[in-house]
């Protein structure tokens, strides 16, 4: 149900009342209720969550909620993959080298975001506080509108943006868009839009049950793992954890 402004302004001051210390909390997409607002100090995500107000149109499986304390362990992240993609980007290898190049241009255009996991609707995260986390002043709360593709990139020819399909078996889209020689021909990486990261295996010996990508999710391709040993074991994982803190985008 949509709160008329006058009863949007008196929740706001209810949910005010009494703090020392107010909280402002950032709320933009597809919610009635945008723009910076003042929450009390120990004022939580499903607080916002409640108070933004969700349009009917809202893709809340893509809603992202941007901590502040959460960014400066993903600026330390995203540092550790520009170095990796720096150094495989001198391999002797073309298509590996190619590929770094690629993840590099990709990495400029996408910053630490602070995006955390949302784990549920404000109703059932208000009856688990570990889901719950508390709110700080510079904390966003984005909702996006319903995408209508995948996206596929990684060790490919050419990054993908593909038309979803329902229940269409994730490793189905790489027909579509065609890992390249530097890719890992063993698994994928499927990077859901509530930032929820499943590691698939692709070949005929470790092969996963089917597994659908939801609109707005991602399908990367991670590079084959004799390129990553002298460098970084764990890029392929830690780029994909990287991708997950991403908002979604229609």
């Amino acid at each position: 149900m949509t709160l008329s402004k006058p009863r949007l302004a008196a929740l706001a001051l209810l949910l005010a009342g009494g703090a020392v210390n107010a909280t402002e909390v950032r709320f933009e997409g597809a919610v009635n209720a945008a723009g910076t607002h003042s929450l009390p100090a120990n004022a939580r995500l499903a607080d916002a969550m409640l108070l933004a107000q969700p349009r009917s149109d809202a893709y809340m499986l893509g809603a992202s909620f941007q901590q502040q304390q959460a960014r400066e362990s993903q600026v330390r992240l995203r540092a550790g993959l520009r170095y990796g993609v720096e150094q495989l980007a001198t391999s002797s290898d073309a298509e590996v080298a190619g590929a770094a190049h690629a993840l590099g241009l990709w990495l400029d255009s996408h910053a630490a975001t602070g995006r955390v996991p949302i784990a549920g609707s404000a109703r059932l995260i208000q009856a688990q506080p570990p889901h719950n986390p508390p709110l700080a002043s510079g904390d966003a709360l984005h909702v996006p509108l319903q995408p209508r593709s995948i996206q596929v990139m990684g060790a490919v020819g050419q990054p993908c943006a593909l038309a979803h399909a329902a229940q269409r078996d994730a490793r189905d889209y790489l027909r579509d868009c065609q890992p390249s020689g530097a890719a890992d021909r063993n698994e994928v990486y499927v990077i859901q839009p509530d930032g929820h990261v499943q590691r698939l295996g692709i070949a005929l010996w470790n092969r996963a049950d089917p597994q659908a990508i939801a609109p707005g999710g991602t399908l990367f391709v991670p590079l084959r793992a004799s390129a990553l040993k002298p460098i970084d074991p764990l890029f392929n994982s830690d780029f994909a954890a990287f991708i997950a803190t991403q908002p979604v985008s229609p």
